[in-house]
């Protein structure tokens, strides 16, 4: 289906009618002849809505329709078929189409195909010329009998077999529609003695003989004719045709097909042309024969069109990405006001308890101190003879480990009954073996570690000095030396007293 505004044309060998169509609103822009005069006034028209999208309907009778049965392919392959068909069908006629109408139930499940071609299109030379000087975006051409199917559809007649006899511009056209597809149409012109209802009939029962020679109908099946006459010369035709066991009619009034387009009747009455125009005016297009040159144009409008859609379909996003920041921040700023006022409240209240309250005579640091003072008054200090029974244990465990002195610190605010033990020890007598020395002084350390209520052990100071960017300095002891050095080290531990 097709939205927006565009140009539809009807036209014929004598002449081109224009209709400007967008949805719920037409207008009729009159009937040009194919005469100098009538290409000036269509020039005009041309030029003044150059920039819409136009459709051309072809009613000549110079057009022929064939069925084919081709295999299911698509893509690129599908084109180069259809392509070398239409040449084969239609030999060097420019203006060809083809339309997939549905594929086979059984067999091989082939395409069906409609072929079409307006075999003498030189009467539309001049039209499609100032058409292609004023660069019209040309959607397509195609046929009237495609637009009088769109018309059927409007009508929602259901029937399988439909012949469609409709007068228009002193022309009787027949066009054969199955299970609402188009499958063969003709033209019977102005100069052909159509005028008397006997006439009429006559053309729809030789048309009814032709479809069914080439086994296009049916031959059992019962022909559906709907009579569409603005003139109203084909009402007498519908007797006859009851008379016939192979046909039923149904004539179709004015007011009923205004009413199935939707436009006023004075108007269809003023311009019955309208009506297929009217029909196929917001629907796709089936069955294009126009040549790709001709399409050229309108492909950049549709490019054109489009990038103008994504543009504003952008600025369209921008602007409501705006406007929800904008809604976000205005939030934002009604929040961070409110805030404010709470805050100003709490302060003029705070400001008025602590008027409320009494000088204060000492800092807050001085406070802090005393605080931490009487925590520290408070607190029961370590049981000395507990720590130093604790530390002898470990000395009975090592009796080469002598006690050089011990200190112990409390801490402001750890709990009651720990403290931490500094104490300097030496390893007597000492070879100068410092591997063994290590050795024994760690474990004297696995001992104190033993012992339930100290922990924390740490060497923190060590007989030698393992760092590297150290001097060596010192002297080595023999076996002999009358005086037996020693290697001091200090130990770090917690001692905490055991719960009772």
């Amino acid at each position: 289906m097709t939205f927006g505004r565009r140009l539809i044309l009807l036209a014929t060998p004598r002449q081109i009618g224009v209709l400007d169509w967008r949805p719920g609103h037409m207008h009729w822009l009159g009937e040009f002849q194919a005469s100098a005069e009538g290409l000036a006034a269509f020039r005009k028209i041309v030029v003044k809505h150059a920039h819409l999208a136009m459709l051309l309907v072809a009613d000549t009778v110079d057009e022929d329709y064939r069925s084919e049965i081709l295999p299911h392919v698509q893509g690129r392959a599908r084109d180069e078929l259809l392509t070398r068909k239409l040449k084969q069908v239609f030999r060097n006629a420019r203006f060809t189409g083809a339309w997939r109408q549905a594929r086979e139930a059984i067999g091989r499940r082939d395409d069906r195909y409609l072929l079409a071609a307006l075999t003498d299109a030189d009467w539309l030379t001049p039209w499609l010329s100032v058409l292609h000087r004023e660069q019209v975006p040309l959607s397509g051409i195609t046929p009237l009998a495609m637009a009088c199917q769109q018309l059927l559809s409007k009508l929602k007649l259901q029937e399988p077999h439909i012949l469609l006899a409709c007068r228009l511009n002193n022309s009787l056209r027949l066009s054969y529609y199955h299970n609402g597809l188009l499958r063969f149409s003709r033209l019977i012109g102005s100069d052909t003695p159509t005028q008397q209802p006997g006439n009429a009939a006559d053309e729809i029962a030789k048309t009814q003989l032709y479809l069914a020679g080439q086994r296009i109908l049916p031959r059992e099946a019962r022909l559906h004719v709907v009579l569409i006459d603005p003139t109203g010369q084909l009402d007498g035709a519908q007797a006859p045709l009851n008379a016939d066991p192979a046909f039923s009619t149904r004539l179709i009034d004015m007011p009923s097909l205004a009413r199935a387009l939707r436009i006023p009747d004075d108007f269809l009455a003023a311009t019955p042309e309208v009506a297929p125009l009217a029909a196929i005016a917001g629907e796709a297009m089936q069955l294009n024969l126009a040549p790709p040159e001709l399409l050229q144009r309108h492909t950049e409008f549709r490019w054109q069109r489009g990038l103008h859609a994504a543009t504003a379909g952008i600025a369209l996003l921008g602007l409501s990405i705006t406007a929800t920041y904008w809604l976000h921040a205005q939030d934002l700023n009604d929040q961070t006001h409110q805030l404010a006022q709470q805050q100003q409240q709490f302060d003029s209240r705070h400001q008025t308890i602590a008027r409320s309250f009494s000088a204060q005579t000492a800092a807050p640091e001085q406070l802090a101190q005393t605080v931490a003072l009487a925590r520290q008054l408070d607190s029961r200090q370590p049981d000395t003879n507990a720590l130093l029974s604790a530390i002898g244990q470990a000395l009975r465990i090592t009796p080469e480990i002598t006690l050089e002195s011990l200190s112990w610190t409390d801490e402001p605010l750890g709990p009651a009954g720990e403290a931490r033990i500094e104490r300097d020890a030496a390893l007597s007598p000492f070879d100068g073996n410092y591997r063994a020395a290590m050795q024994r002084i760690e474990g004297f350390m696995q001992a104190l570690r033993a012992v339930p209520s100290i922990h924390a052990v740490n060497l923190s100071r060590s007989p030698v000095n393992a760092d590297s960017s150290g001097t060596l300095t010192g002297k080595t002891f023999g076996a002999d030396t009358a005086e037996a050095p020693a290697a001091h080290f200090s130990i770090s531990l917690l001692y905490r007293e055991a719960r009772p």
